[in-house]
């Protein structure tokens, strides 16, 4: 038999253990919702910097209206205030800055919110310079950032640049004409990034004002301080986002670090036809939304459905390379948020999901819970293309049940039907089964188990699909296949004419 490397195929809803093995994706458990009749379109959460208190902030908007609204809601999403902003639009790159305990709130779609963390919200009004020789401005509306001591707003081509802020003095509210830069392109992303540079990602390329700018009360206006780091351009708002530092930005292929030049593209369409799930691809990537995650950037596109379920959201860890979509029948991703330990939650349209557990549900914990996520990974077995291989049998393994599909046709398991089985270990702790405090039983997780097809498949492209059920069920980065001896394909060559 041919043992086959699947660890680098194409995946939905597989993830990683603590460990590293490959395992289905854990349970989204929805632990708050909008209320009646609306939708989150945006949020984040901020600890503050004092108490360590933490503190989501979210958007909503009427599903029949609109009528754009910002809550405040503390760590276990108990309203805290709401503000009605006064426009009739989902915000476009909902965003925020933090310099010194004040918040600064902000899209191009709706006027800038000021406010201390853990403390109310109102729209934010200019706070005259420190400096006599300046003259301060209304404060403007567009994405906001913080970078160092100061507060970073950015709309359409125009970048302003608040007065630094310390103990001393200075307002993040304060904006004067001399610290109003501009860019060739529009703004679609602003970002800290890595030594406190300020990152622009914009429709003309990715540009870098260096830190040593700051240091002065007056920045400048399109200063030398200016780089012009990456050539890639963005088409769209949420189309980049900070990961520990690091700014990753669309790219109509898939995704890349846009904070430097040259880095590797990481491909978001499938490269076979699954046939049990449907295959994703996208003409431009640049169109969908991308997030923080904590091990790597979380791509959304609303128009790729996986099956009968809803949206797909990709994740990644860019540390060990395990790429996949996660489908989910009802989380339309606007977003991400943080518990108070510093978990990732997803913020959907429907609620905030915590990523735990082995099921999906609509409540914190696994009571009543009845969907399971199920894990697919499929590829193709490469042969020579004179080859007419026949397969024969394949195993593989996993912690449960499991399914094999060549070309989207399910293929038979030993002992009958598609869904090949295998022994528990009475030894092991088993879900809804297992007594606890039995002496019989060791405290361990479940062991892989080996499972069997007898195919009869005769193909010379042979695309194969494994699945598995269970979030947080372990199964083998491989797969045995038995090919039998082929024939090889005769070819005739003919000359000109």
């Amino acid at each position: 038999m041919t043992v086959i490397d699947v660890s680098t195929w194409d995946k939905r809803n597989v993830w990683h253990n603590g460990a590293g093995a490959l395992c289905v994706r854990p349970g989204m458990r929805r632990v708050a919702a909008p209320s009646g009749g609306r939708r989150w379109v945006g949020g984040f959460s901020v600890q503050n910097p004092w108490t360590l208190e933490t503190w989501h902030y979210v958007a909503d908007v009427s599903t029949a209206g609109l009528d754009l609204v910002v809550r405040i809601l503390d760590d276990d999403f108990v309203e805290w205030q709401s503000i009605k902003v006064g426009v009739d639009v989902i915000p476009r790159g909902f965003s925020y800055g933090v310099v010194e305990g004040e918040i600064m709130i902000g899209s191009p779609d709706m006027p800038t919110l000021w406010g201390y963390v853990g403390g109310a919200l109102t729209l934010a009004t200019k706070v005259d310079s420190d400096n006599p020789g300046t003259t301060a401005i209304a404060v403007p509306r567009g994405l906001v950032t913080s970078v160092l001591n100061r507060i970073v707003i950015a709309d359409g081509a125009s970048i302003y640049i608040s007065d630094p802020v310390s103990v001393t003095g200075g307002s993040p509210r304060t904006f004067v004409g001399q610290n109003q830069n501009q860019r060739p392109g529009v703004v679609f992303g602003l970002h800290e990034g890595a030594g406190g540079q300020l990152v622009c990602v914009t429709s003309a390329g990715v540009y870098a004002l260096d830190p040593a700018a700051f240091a002065v009360q007056i920045v400048g206006s399109n200063g030398t301080d200016w780089r012009l780091v990456n050539r890639n351009v963005a088409t769209s708002y949420e189309s980049s986002c900070n990961v520990r530092g690091r700014i990753y930005g669309l790219t109509q292929d898939g995704f890349t670090l846009v904070d430097t030049e040259g880095g590797d593209v990481a491909r978001l369409d499938d490269s076979v036809y699954p046939g049990q799930v449907r295959r994703v691809q996208s003409p431009d990537w640049r169109v969908s939304r991308v997030y923080e995650g904590d091990d790597g950037p979380i791509v959304v596109s609303d128009g790729i459905a996986h099956g009968s379920t809803g949206p797909l959201m990709h994740w990644v860890d860019t540390a060990s390379g395990v790429r996949s979509w996660w489908s989910h029948s009802s989380a339309v991703m606007r977003g991400t948020l943080r518990d108070p330990d510093g978990d990732v939650l997803v913020l959907s349209e429907d609620g905030v999901y915590i990523i735990d557990g082995n099921s999906d549900g609509t409540q914190a914990c696994a009571t009543g819970s009845t969907t399971e996520p199920t894990a697919y990974v499929f590829g193709r077995l490469t042969t020579d293309p004179e080859d007419n291989p026949i397969m024969r049998r394949a195993v593989w393994a996993s912690q449960a049940s499991a399914r094999l599909a060549i070309r989207g046709k399910l293929q038979t398991a030993q002992g009958g039907g598609t869904l090949a089985t295998f022994t528990a270990d009475s030894r092991s702790l088993i879900i809804n089964s297992t007594n606890w405090g039995s002496s019989s039983v060791w405290y361990q997780e479940e062991p892989l188990g080996n499972m069997r097809w007898d195919c009869m498949y005769p193909t010379p492209d042979l695309v194969l699909e494994l699945s598995t059920d269970g979030g947080l069920h372990r199964f083998s980065g491989s797969v045995n296949v038995d090919l039998s001896e082929s024939a090889k394909v005769r070819t005739k060559t003919r000359g000109p004419g």
